[in-house]
């Protein structure tokens, strides 16, 4: 019992000098940049499709971690952007670049709009409520088969790398991919620490409270799902420069399972628990495919349910809890850190948002 109780603790941010975050972070971006100029194809492959994970769990982390909105829909705004980007560059010429800010506007705006009734509901009834988006999104995409070409889906041939470059196909997705997942890993992890994250967890765990303080809670949390569905809709078309082929199977139930999965795995409200959770979702069902082709079915399910009773807190939990002796002996200064991110803290100060 004393090492279930241990798992099932909270951990503290990392407290690390400033010179070792430096470094850190440094490593990490230059490895990342050279992976794929070493590494084959189908791997290239694997790892973009962790970088547009890592997006569209950024987003969903932000909803769900941060302020406790239970979304199992995102898959819908997901398969939004993934058609608008095939509609638009197979069916009407529209240049790559342009559907990334194109699909993040209309998800934004869809997103907003069905957060405003949704987000009056809380908990479970939240849950299915978007869980009808999950089931719906491959009737809807057969449905209006002049636009998606319905069953047949689409094949996008967009994002060749510029003959400049060098760089080979796969090489060229994987760079945007790692682009935009890295500015989107700065935008969240800015909202997410500080006075803005502070409020959203204020939010979360005492809204009355909040309210009354003076922050808007209802439209906090409509602006946030709708940042979160404009971040799954820039996922999707990413993931149609990856696959080069969108089709209605792709995006039914199983994918909003996997949605919710890499941020319980990862560790809700812990943005760098996203990066571990894309992992988790795209290699671990490859790995028990190889042992036996249905057990990748029930790995989502046996990881959500282990995650839950034994390690809550996500593996971000157990990286903390095995380097924060290493850390602490390492000299250096350190900055205002070691809050634990997304899990409440009794000495929260609640700060009043001006509703103006």
């Amino acid at each position: 019992m004393k090492v279930l109780d241990m798992l099932r603790r909270p951990r503290a941010e990392l407290d690390a000098p400033v010179w070792l975050r430096r470094t850190t972070v440094a490593v990490v971006l230059v490895l990342a940049a050279v992976a794929p100029l070493v590494s084959a194809p189908y791997v290239n492959f694997d790892r973009s499709m962790v970088l547009v994970y890592v997006v569209v769990g950024l987003g969903l982390n932000l909803l769900t971690g941060n302020t406790g909105q239970i979304s199992l829909g995102h898959g819908f705004f997901f398969a939004v952007g993934a058609y608008l980007s095939a509609v638009l560059i197979e069916n009407h010429g529209v240049a790559y670049p342009v559907v990334l800010p194109l699909a993040f506007a209309v998800c934004y705006v869809g997103g907003y709009l069905f957060g405003l009734p949704a987000l009056r509901l809380h908990g479970l009834q939240l849950a299915l409520a978007t869980l009808g988006l999950a089931l719906v999104t491959p009737a809807v995409i057969k449905r209006f088969e002049h636009v998606t070409d319905g069953q047949a889906g689409i094949n996008v041939t967009a994002a060749e790398a510029p003959v400049s470059s060098g760089l080979d196909r796969d090489q060229w997705v994987y760079y945007l991919c790692l682009l935009v997942a890295a500015l989107t890993y700065l935008v969240v992890r800015r909202l997410s620490t500080g006075r803005i994250g502070r409020s959203l967890i204020a939010i979360r765990d005492y809204e009355a409270v909040a309210t009354t303080l003076g922050m808007p809670a209802a439209r906090t949390k409509t602006t946030v799902f709708a940042l979160s569905a404009a971040l799954a809709g820039v996922g999707g078309v990413l993931y149609s420069f990856v696959v080069q082929y969108v089709g209605p199977e792709a995006f039914g139930l199983p994918l909003a399972i996997a949605f919710i999965t890499m941020i319980v795995v990862g560790g809700l409200g812990t943005v760098p628990g996203v990066v571990f959770g894309a992992f988790f979702v795209v290699y671990v069902p490859q790995w028990t495919a190889e042992l036996n082709q249905s057990a990748a079915g029930i790995t989502y399910g046996a990881a959500l349910i282990l995650f839950i009773f034994v390690l809550p807190y996500g593996l971000i939990s157990l990286v903390r809890w095995g380097l924060a002796p290493l850390v602490a002996c390492i000299p250096g200064r350190r900055s205002d850190g070691g809050r634990s991110e997304g899990t409440k803290d009794p000495g929260l100060e609640l700060e009043p948002v001006a509703t103006g």
